[in-house]
């Protein structure tokens, strides 16, 4: 493999990798935003989204290694030419970025399941005869207003 076509190989893996990792920021930043207002879906769309974007990520990392491989490794390229090395920083400044936002996200979801857990808790402590069903929901019928000895 020439010098050219081995250059060109790796930046057009690089730059596949590079728009994965822009387009998965994207998405994460619609999850957060579901996740925090409660918007189930758009949370799926965006989970759904992400699966794609990952398989694109994951087939962009494959053709990476392959290459390595191949032409051999990419730390010859980037001492030759300062393009391919700003690119592969590039990705990897947001390959970090998009830990960091997934580290985010998983607090938010974890935040938003507990404050539901100890809203059933709640529930569950004010009507004592209450139970839940596999879903998490309460199979009692609620007290009527009047009378109940609680309020929301």
């Amino acid at each position: 493999m020439d010098e050219g076509s081995r250059r060109a190989r790796w930046t057009e893996i690089l730059a596949a990798e590079r728009d994965c990792c822009s387009r998965l920021a994207d998405v994460l930043a619609k999850e957060r935003h579901a996740a925090t207002s409660r918007d189930l879906d758009a949370l799926l769309a965006a989970a759904k989204e992400r699966e794609v974007l990952q398989a694109q990520w994951q087939r962009a990392a494959a053709r990476r290694t392959a290459l390595a491989a191949e032409a051999g490794p990419l730390t010859a390229l980037v001492a030759d030419d300062a393009e391919i090395a700003a690119l592969r920083d590039a990705v990897r400044a947001a390959a970090h970025e998009l830990v960091r936002a997934q580290r985010t996200n998983a607090a938010i979801v974890r935040g938003a399941l507990a404050q539901v857990g100890d809203l059933l808790s709640t529930l569950k402590g004010g009507q004592v005869s209450s139970r839940y069903d596999g879903r998490a929901a309460l199979d009692a019928p609620l007290p009527s207003a009047a009378g109940a000895g609680w309020s929301a």
